[in-house]
């Protein structure tokens, strides 16, 4: 997920944790252990464009990481606190491990693709359940993390507000396996009406609410794509092909570093060029609006320097603006 949905759930860890206890500081030092795992990003600069993408989520997300620097965390806490609040330093271990957990827990429901076994496999969790920014878990929290900030530690009211919030959270997340598991029924079967034959099949959630979600279809030749609302009176009846334009990496198939972009794809990619070169997109991110036109959000270009094959992501921008945002919440509405 996004880095204030996962400072936000570690600040909600930590205060289910401790709130009681030490009140503010088990909100802060919870959001802090929630943050730790994604300070990956502050190496990824030192690696190439592709080998980056498998350093962020990568050994910070697994299981076995809180195990080893939950310890770590919660020394550093005791020994700022061990004077002032009477609280052992296996409270804190506790609170530490929790709120690093969580984070990779949540990320394991996106479409990205999260190290959860690392260092024994490399194997990457991707559930596709839910966006990496998704409104309706992370207000909830952050809105009563604000209000709870101002309430005593001991209140019954304060526990109360924090408990329902990450039981409705996480009934949510919950909630989004179900309504991934009912769209993709919907494809499946709009797929069988428009003699699609597929070998597999994808649904992705698209950002900011569980209620609008894109279908790819494989094929032989490249992929069928469609979005759907869970406000549609139907299922898809349009659906857009892209090719996967294998033929244009001909000369490059036997890169290793090609080879590993292709696997974090997990296969859904298209090949193609423009004014830049050629380049690769990754389907499951999707695109930059609902039109035909918009450019692909996660896009590497392949260029040549001096002989060596070298890949870089696009700099272009992925944001949705102006007429394409208000088209999008449109479509998230069924229209």
């Amino acid at each position: 997920m996004d880095l204030i949905t996962q400072t936000v759930l570690g600040a909600a860890v930590g205060e289910v944790t401790l709130g009681k206890k030490v009140g503010n500081k088990a909100i802060l030092w919870g959001a802090i252990g929630g943050l730790i795992p994604d300070l990956d990003v502050l190496i990824t600069p030192f690696f190439s464009d592709v080998d980056g993408l498998f350093v962020h989520r990568g050994i910070s997300h697994s299981i076995l990481f809180p195990v080893l620097f939950a310890p770590l965390l919660a020394w550093i806490i005791h020994q700022i606190h061990k004077r002032k609040i009477n609280i052992t330093f296996y409270d804190w271990i506790k609170l530490s491990f929790l709120s690093i957990f969580t984070h990779p827990l949540l990320d394991y429901f996106t479409t990205y693709g999260t190290g959860a076994f690392l260092p024994f496999s490399g194997y990457r969790v991707e559930f596709s359940s839910i966006a990496i920014i998704d409104l309706f878990y992370t207000l909830p929290l952050l809105l009563v993390l604000m209000l709870i900030a101002f309430i005593s530690r001991t209140s019954t009211l304060r526990r109360k507000l924090i408990n329902s919030a990450v039981i409705i959270t996480t009934l949510y997340l919950i909630g989004t396996v179900g309504n991934k598991m009912y769209i993709n029924s919907v494809f499946k079967q709009a797929f069988t009406t428009q003699s699609i034959e597929f070998t597999r099949y994808k649904t992705v959630p698209l950002p900011l609410t569980n209620f609008l979600w894109m279908g790819i279809a494989e094929t032989e030749e490249g992929y069928y794509m469609a979005l759907y609302s869970n406000f549609d009176n139907m299922p898809p009846k349009e659906f857009r092909f892209i090719s996967r334009n294998d033929q244009k990496l001909e000369p490059y198939t036997e890169n290793e570093e090609l080879k590993r972009l292709i696997t974090f794809t997990k296969g859904y990619y298209h090949v193609n060029e423009d004014d830049n070169g050629i380049y690769i997109a990754d389907l499951r991110f999707g695109m930059a609006g609902i039109e035909s036109e918009a450019d692909f959000i996660f896009k590497f270009y392949l260029k040549d320097d001096n002989g060596m094959l070298k890949i870089e992501q696009s700099n272009q921008s992925r944001k949705i603006e102006g007429k394409a945002f208000a088209a999008f919440m449109q479509r998230i509405n069924g229209i």
